[in-house]
């Protein structure tokens, strides 16, 4: 019988110190020419993690624009000292006065925030300074490159003829657009436009810019320029337009045969039919400044944090283990093991650590170590009682650190913050590894040794 004893021991032993192993170090498989850790890695909140800050202030520049005698504007490239005193010379803000108000800034939030959620910006922070529109936009480490490029666009496109400059639809014409792609010999990328009521009669007024005679009187189809905050992102010929009721079909490339092209094409498009899809920016921004905020002084304070924690386990282990002997050995295992199945539960439930969640462990500890000393002494004094007895009794002096446990939860799972909300979850998934692991590791390993 005690040899029998002893494999049991030895066999619940092994199977603790597996997952141990497991929670603290992971699972290693071979993947090409390394070994990967297949249990994902803790994610960190912002605090510890680090910071980016971008700065965004309304464009206060200025820009010289030339105008001829019917004051229509002309490319500033093609003005030179010998013409110049046919325009008219004229600087012009980026945004004028009369745009900067309160109202336009709360209209550039709510597009900014359109933009985030397509770039696929989880989390971040918007500040917004109402007297002069600045704003101060705080990331996790972690955000999406093309945020810098594609953020600050202004949104406005423009249909404009190639040979007048002059602009046949723009994005005050447009109530949506959608991009489609077919292929055939090569592959082609359609713009999909649903058009207001003034768009379709504008399309219907093209009829006198599609056509053009050249040096010899032959009739050729003329092309127009699809361009976006004035930068070209296509040439268009009228041929490769469909209407169809109010909506407009162009073509913005065709007969593509690389893959690398059709997805740059279909980038573009997409960002192009996105950005007029969520609105105009009525204020021109600039972001300004870019700042790093490192947590390396956070992060070394959560470390510090980290090694508090661990001594006080190590005091509350040696405690036990020079209070109670061998059972004491045994429970200790026990708590190590169920800190293990936590860590585990926390990699994979991707439960953010923060400050918040070492206030959890703490407490996790603390519950996890009361509930283990009620469980030695009862066994140490009711020596005519059986462990499971004795461990049965020791959860119902536990009940009302449990019954605290499931309030901290419901309070803090359900907050909007993800810190705040990955700590509830965390006393969550700590309150059902106290509960059971010490009933399947501690409870058994004691349950062997004293049968």
């Amino acid at each position: 019988m005690k040899t029998k004893k002893r494999l049991k021991l030895a066999l619940m032993i092994l199977v603790c110190l597996t997952l141990i192993l497991v929670g603290f170090v992971g699972i290693y498989a071979k993947q090409l020419n390394q070994y990967v850790n297949k249990i994902a890695d803790y994610q960190f909140a912002p605090d510890i993690k680090g910071q980016t800050i971008l700065e965004l202030e309304p464009d206060d520049s200025k820009e010289t624009k030339y105008y001829d005698k019917d004051g229509k504007e002309v490319d500033a490239s093609t003005v030179t000292d010998k013409n110049k005193s046919k325009y008219t010379k004229k600087e012009e803000p980026a945004n004028a006065e009369e745009s900067l108000t309160l109202d336009n800034y709360k209209k550039c939030i709510e597009i900014f925030q359109k933009r985030l959620q397509f770039l696929q910006a989880d989390e971040y922070h918007m500040d917004l300074d109402k007297t002069n529109g600045k704003m101060i936009l705080t990331f996790n480490d972690d955000y999406p490159e093309d945020i810098e490029s594609i953020l600050p666009m202004e949104g406005k496109l423009e249909l404009v003829d190639t040979k007048t400059e002059d602009v046949i639809l723009d994005y005050s014409h447009v109530k949506n657009i959608t991009v489609t792609y077919a292929q055939e010999e090569g592959y082609s990328v359609y713009l999909n436009l649903k058009l207001t009521k003034e768009g379709l009669e504008k399309v219907n007024s093209w009829d006198a810019y599609k056509t053009s005679k050249d040096d010899n009187g032959e009739e050729t189809t003329n092309n127009f320029k699809v361009k976006f905050d004035d930068e070209e992102v296509g040439t268009i010929s009228y041929e490769d337009v469909v209407v169809s009721g109010k909506n407009v079909r162009v073509t913005l490339a065709k007969d593509i045969t690389s893959t690398q092209t059709m997805n740059t094409k279909m980038n573009t498009a997409t960002v192009v039919a996105k950005l007029t899809n969520f609105g105009k920016l009525p204020v021109v921004y600039n972001i300004n400044a870019k700042e790093y905020v490192s947590r390396a002084s956070a992060w070394d304070s959560f470390k510090t944090l980290m090694v508090i924690t661990i001594v006080l386990a190590v005091f509350i282990a040696a405690y036990i283990v020079i209070k109670y002997k061998l059972n004491g050995l045994l429970a200790v295992l026990g708590m190590i093991t169920n800190i293990a199945v936590l860590f585990t539960v926390m990699r994979l439930t991707n439960i953010t650590l923060s400050y918040n969640s070492l206030a959890a462990m703490m407490g996790l500890l603390l519950m996890n170590t009361y509930l283990v000393i009620q469980i030695l002494e009862n066994i140490e004094d009711n020596k005519d009682k059986t462990v499971w007895q004795n461990v049965k009794l020791a959860y119902q002096q536990f009940i009302d650190v449990a019954v605290v446990a499931v309030i901290l939860f419901a309070v803090f799972a359900f907050a909007s913050m993800t810190t705040i909300s990955s700590m509830g979850l965390l006393f969550f998934w700590g309150w059902v590894v106290v509960m059971l692991g010490n009933l399947a590791f501690t409870s058994m390993l004691l349950a062997i040794k004293n049968k």
